[in-house]
């Protein structure tokens, strides 16, 4: 049996709506397109939030073309729980809020996105995705599925719901995030096309957020209000960690303090970018904070051109930072220990827990509850139920704490395990009520004790550790939060097991981000399942 190995799992992302029937001017139903490279287009959605249900929350869609003369026609489709192909036309006439004809910019003005509010799956947000179509001068139709653009959709009733308290110079914070109207480009050079270098951009972003708050925050995140754009290509910005600080021992790294770069008076430990209208990879990347990079001269570690950032895919560690394999039919997952001398393949949730050996790292479990680790040498897939290996090698916890130098210091009895994140949101343009809602239930979510969301891609922290720890997001701020918020009805966790879960996702490939001052992070694989067939053939 083929397999494709890549370094880890990824979330797949839910689009969760199509363009209507009524609002689009025209539809396909034919799926058969050349393909028209990404490198040729770009979009933005203003607003990039819109309130789900009412009928007055529109938004404006811009489809730029780039290096080409030979586009006559511009759609974008929206995949929905059917998989019908629904194209809503946009237009470089002059009409349908065009602002100049001809110039290869294509407009749809004061568009009402459909959504059903069954599908923002309980939490009260979710996102739509787009995918170009194009036809050409010669009639020939081409597309893509690489999703522009992506548009964040909030339950209505939250409008009016999230108080706002105002510091002044473009910055804001409600009970659950730090908003900055980055209206001098202090942070991004440009929006929505600008060039950001993981580990090197967007400091300004946290160091805004002490210039209002105390130095209370062990993470912070970030998130653009829209999609970021590489202006080279025209690739998303993705999701990446940079470790700020760190003075636990013997988790494979050492004792350093960067905070004062960031405006964290000693504090900050890790700090995070995410892209923007979901926050699938938020428990990866605080895993970097911890792991993994125990084990390099063990072989445990992956490496590519000289990065140890991520689990050999080979093995069965599993986890938040463990690798997926790929098989030739499409389906994922990661291999789990049938205990003699055979493994099984292990299909991901969508949603995994930490696995043992990274709860040992966080400080959430003492070594003795982290099990033997093997890593394969040629194996045959060809039973996903008993898979063989012409060789393997076994690797201990006592091996880890031999090769690290010891037991992680502090211990599990004095490791700190309630962190608070903040969450911070920025733009060149005010935030609308839809935006302060968006990001501030973006934000709660993660600090949630609830098992995750039917439908969801997200794990919130607590859950992922099997309840050890816990994540709080809120802000020191003088207003009052939400009355109602999802997931506050019912606070009974569900604790995982730290052992993957037998289950189907659709996943896609992913990288890390680079090796600049400890920036550690993986590349967004968007869509659903239908999509990453697509793309995968």
């Amino acid at each position: 049996m083929k397999i494709r190995l890549v370094w880890n799992y990824v979330f797949s992302l839910l689009a969760i709506a199509l363009l209507s029937a009524s609002s689009a001017s025209h539809l396909y139903q034919s799926d058969e397109f050349v393909d028209f490279p990404q490198k040729y287009a770009w979009a933005k959605a203003s607003p990039s939030v819109v309130w789900c249900g009412d009928p007055e929350s529109t938004t404006t869609l811009e489809v730029h073309i780039v290096g080409r003369d030979d586009v006559r026609r511009v759609w974008l489709t929206g995949l929905g729980n059917t998989g019908l192909d629904r194209r809503g036309e946009l237009f470089d006439d002059g009409s349908h809020g065009d602002l100049t004809a001809n110039d290869n910019i294509y407009t749809l003005a004061d568009y009402r996105l459909p959504c059903k509010l069954s599908e923002l799956a309980g939490q009260g947000w979710g996102h739509w995705e787009g995918f170009l179509r194009v036809e050409l001068s010669d009639g020939t139709q081409a597309g893509n599925w690489y999703p522009l653009p992506r548009i964040g959709i909030v339950d209505r009733k939250f409008q009016n719901t999230f108080e706002v308290q105002d510091y002044g110079n473009g910055l804001s914070a409600t009970a659950y995030a730090f908003f900055i109207n980055d209206s001098q480009h202090e942070i991004f050079s440009e929006y929505p096309l600008s060039e950001l270098i993981c580990g090197r951009s967007n400091f300004q972003a946290y160091q805004k957020l002490y210039s209002v708050f105390p130095d209370m925050f062990d993470f912070a995140a970030v998130m653009p209000g829209m999609q970021i754009f590489h202006p080279d290509g025209f690739g998303e910005n993705v999701p990446y960690a940079v470790r700020v600080s760190n003075q636990v021992e013997n988790i494979g790294m050492g004792s350093y303090d960067n905070t004062e770069i960031f405006g964290s008076a000693g504090r900050l430990r890790t700090v995070i970018f995410h892209s923007f209208g979901d926050i699938a990879i938020m428990d990866h990347e605080l895993g970097h904070a911890w792991a993994a990079y125990v084990g390099q001269s063990l072989g445990l570690l992956v490496d590519e051109d000289g990065v140890y950032m991520h689990w050999i895919t080979r093995s069965d560690v599993a986890g938040q930072m463990g690798g997926a394999i790929f098989l030739e039919d499409g389906k994922n997952g990661q291999l789990a220990y049938n205990g003699d001398e055979t493994w099984r393949w292990v299909s991901p949730s969508e949603i995994l827990p930490y696995s043992p050996l990274e709860l040992y790292l966080m400080g959430m479990i003492p070594a003795s509850e982290v099990p033997d680790v093997h890593i394969l040498e040629d194996p045959d897939y060809s039973d996903p139920l008993r898979i063989t290996a012409k060789s393997y090698k076994t690797i201990t916890i006592d091996q880890i704490l031999q090769a690290e130098g010891g037991e992680r210091v502090p211990s599990v009895a004095e490791s700190q395990k309630d962190f608070n994140l903040a969450f911070i949101a920025f733009q060149d343009e005010p935030f609308n009520d839809a935006a302060y809602a968006f990001f501030s239930l973006l934000s709660h979510e993660m600090m949630s004790k609830n098992p995750p969301w039917e439908n969801s891609y997200y794990a919130p922290f607590y859950w992922a550790t099997g309840g050890r720890g816990t994540l709080d997001t809120r802000l020191p701020v003088e207003v009052e939060s939400p009355a109602y918020l999802p997931g506050d009805a019912n606070p009974t966790p569900q604790a995982p097991d730290s052992s993957p879960a037998e289950n189907s996702s659709p996943q896609g490939q992913l990288q890390i981000c680079g090796n600049l001052f400890g920036v550690v992070g993986l590349v967004i694989a968007l869509g659903t399942f239908q999509l990453f067939k697509k793309r995968t053939g």
